[in-house]
């Protein structure tokens, strides 16, 4: 039994030193880019885990293929066998080791945790979302924007919420996923520090949409984010036509469930959508007009288009100001079939 014991466990040496060396020097292969001082640490504990991952997978399938090898039936051969009954210093083995390793990796968890979560930012960007598009503010520079932009090496936090159910915003690259919960602020904190273009996507399912809602991400060096600000500030300040305005709002809470070149996404296709005639759910067809448009902002279940879900939110009213209601209808109208 020794002489098995021993080969058995050469098995599992060789598989445990080929797939740990896999896993942890090959860990960038298996993981998306990195671009945040906080995936430093997130990064580091994962490639831990991948390693005892691997070490555990060989020592079960190694034992395992050693022991149909040795141990299958041969010929005729139906004699029971061996009869073991349990062996005392092998279960206090596999209790007490996976036990030590648990907790060595709950304390690194929580050193990391506390590190992810330190309040030293420099930047607030405050994120709303809603079925199905993000929004983002900067109260430090009185602007918003419908993309996320931050600068190189800054600390930025976070400050979200949701117009109406449960969204989750998560940037692989920052390794950072945080829940928008309605009725409440959560947080999340993280300091990029590679340029480049990322992506915000929703990691909770929240409706028919939810694979559409997403928004850019652009990390920039710091004396380019500044013109960017500036940028932002001074397109603020002008005074915009109600259909320009409404043409950004609409790219902004829209898009991604509506299209303006007639291809069909979540909701029907908007463009040239004054004057068209409408099928709703339940047969009846009108006109779309001014008063139509508008309805459908504020209270989108009150008259549903044939074929199509009824997911839009009534959340445009708490979202949007009447003056930008107005002119995202203005545009609405204008948009050419």
């Amino acid at each position: 039994m020794k002489r098995h014991f021993l080969r058995a466990l050469s098995l599992v040496a060789v598989l445990a030193a080929v797939l740990g060396w896999l896993a942890y020097t090959r860990f960038d292969f298996f993981v998306p880019r990195l671009a945040s001082e906080e995936g430093v640490v997130v990064d580091r504990l994962l490639r831990v885990h991948f390693f005892l991952i691997a070490v555990i997978f060989a020592l079960v399938v190694g034992f395992a293929l050693y022991s149909m090898w040795a141990f299958r039936r041969r010929g005729d051969d139906d004699a029971p066998g061996l009869a073991i009954h349990g062996h005392s210093g092998l279960e206090f083995l596999w209790t007490v080791i996976p036990l030590g390793i648990v907790l060595g990796l709950s304390a690194i968890g929580v050193k990391d945790f506390l590190f992810l979560r330190r309040s030293d930012a420099d930047l607030v960007v405050q994120v709303q979302a809603q079925q199905f598009s993000w929004s983002f503010a900067y109260p430090e520079y009185g602007i918003r924007s419908a993309e996320l932009v931050l600068p190189v090496g800054r600390r930025v936090k976070f400050e979200m919420t949701s117009l109406d159910v449960i969204h989750s915003f998560w940037v692989v690259e920052f390794r950072i996923k945080e829940d928008t919960v309605p009725g409440m602020t959560t947080y999340a904190y993280v300091t990029p520090k590679e340029p480049g273009q990322y992506r915000v996507r929703c990691a909770e399912l929240c409706g028919s949409g939810h694979a559409n809602m997403y928004a850019d991400v652009r990390v920039l060096p710091a004396e380019e984010f500044d013109a960017w600000v500036a940028e932002q500030q001074a397109a603020q300040q002008q005074v915009a036509s109600p259909a320009e305005q409404g043409a950004q709002l609409f790219q902004q809470y829209c898009a991604a469930c509506h299209a303006l070149d007639g291809s069909v996404k979540v909701g029907p296709p908007l463009n040239g959508i004054a004057g068209r005639t409408v099928t709703l759910q339940d047969g009846t067809t009108l006109t779309a007009d001014e008063a139509y448009i508008r309805e459908s902002i504020l209270d989108p279940q009150a008259k549903l288009v044939e074929g199509f879900p009824p997911v839009m939110p009534a959340t445009f009213g708490q979202a949007l100001s009447p003056e930008e209601i107005d002119a995202l209808v203005q545009f609405l109208l204008q948009v050419e079939p």
